[in-house]
């Protein structure tokens, strides 16, 4: 693996990371590309909803404590 490509993902901030593992995993999907690039959509109307502040993310305690 290309160390610098891991560097700079770890430099990005948690939510960003996020997004950037979400991307990279639904690419190796071996899904129908239709279904892939739903889902790759979705995936970023998520986080623009976070960013925007319409949506609230809740830490692992909370949901599963």
């Amino acid at each position: 693996m290309e160390s610098m490509l891991l560097e700079k993902a770890l430099e990005l901030p948690a939510a960003q990371r996020v997004e950037f593992a979400e991307i990279v995993l639904a690419s190796i999907d071996y899904e129908d590309a239709s279904v892939r690039r739903a889902w790759l959509t979705e995936v970023r109307e998520r986080m623009e909803s976070v960013r925007q502040g319409r949506t609230r993310m809740l830490d692992y305690d909370t949901v599963l404590g």
